[in-house]
């Protein structure tokens, strides 16, 4: 039975944000490419460098907890390439725990089927843990008042900016960059309101509140000139 990775990959896309499926899409090519070549370390850290070279998601947004499409596209392709996304090691006496879902798929011997059924356990793993989150989150307040500007931040706009003068070390600077970039929104699926507000992309929770990413790149603007 052949895999269809395309089958597999509209899967995947269903549901999610259109930045993430312009992500997934990118990895799709460079995985292709990858397998054409005839390699066979399709672990996450082997992908996740070739991927980040080749001007995709890196090696931490592909590992993040939340971000499972990008592991399960691996993960077909590695079952395509008759492999699967294990580091391969030299010394074949070397080994770790492995859990027990993934020790039952090491014995499908079907490459189609253990990739079905790999993605069965991958998207259960993601349910089970959208629940605990739930669970946690009981009580959920959504704010759909109009966005208006405070008056008092209107007047002293020029001059909180203009008097606005820190010395960062290269360090701070870079961090304070990278916050404001889309790898930033995208290894911990974000997304950025038009109030400035940063929010959880599948929960629509409040991670940074309205007016903090516009003042961040404002200040990043000045400290960069």
């Amino acid at each position: 039975m052949e895999i269809c990775i395309d089958t597999i990959l509209e899967e995947i896309k269903n549901g999610e944000s259109q930045r993430t499926q312009n992500s997934l899409d990118h990895l799709n090519q460079i995985l292709e490419t990858y397998h054409e070549s005839g390699k066979r370390d399709f672990s996450v850290t082997t992908i996740g460098r070739i991927s980040s070279e080749n001007g995709g998601v890196g090696y931490q947004a592909i590992r993040a907890t939340r971000n499972i499409y990008f592991r399960q596209l691996i993960e077909a392709w590695a079952a395509k390439a008759n492999t699967t996304t294990k580091k391969p090691l030299a010394d074949k006496s070397r080994s770790r725990h492995v859990p027990k879902d993934f020790e039952l798929l090491e014995r499908i011997a079907d490459p189609a089927l253990r990739a079905v059924f790999g993605q069965i356990i991958a998207e259960r793993n993601r349910y089970r843990q959208e629940v605990n989150i739930l669970k946690q989150h009981t009580n959920i307040i959504i704010d759909r008042r109009p966005y208006k500007p405070s008056p008092y931040f209107q007047n002293t706009h020029t001059e909180l900016t203009s008097s606005l003068n820190v010395s960062l070390t290269t360090s701070e600077l870079k961090a304070l960059n990278f916050a404001a970039t889309d790898e930033c929104l995208e290894q911990n699926n974000w997304q950025v309101t038009q109030a400035g507000q940063v929010k959880d992309i599948k929960y629509m929770t409040e991670i940074f509140p309205r007016g903090f990413m516009t003042a961040l790149k404002k200040i990043l603007c000045k400290l960069n000139m």
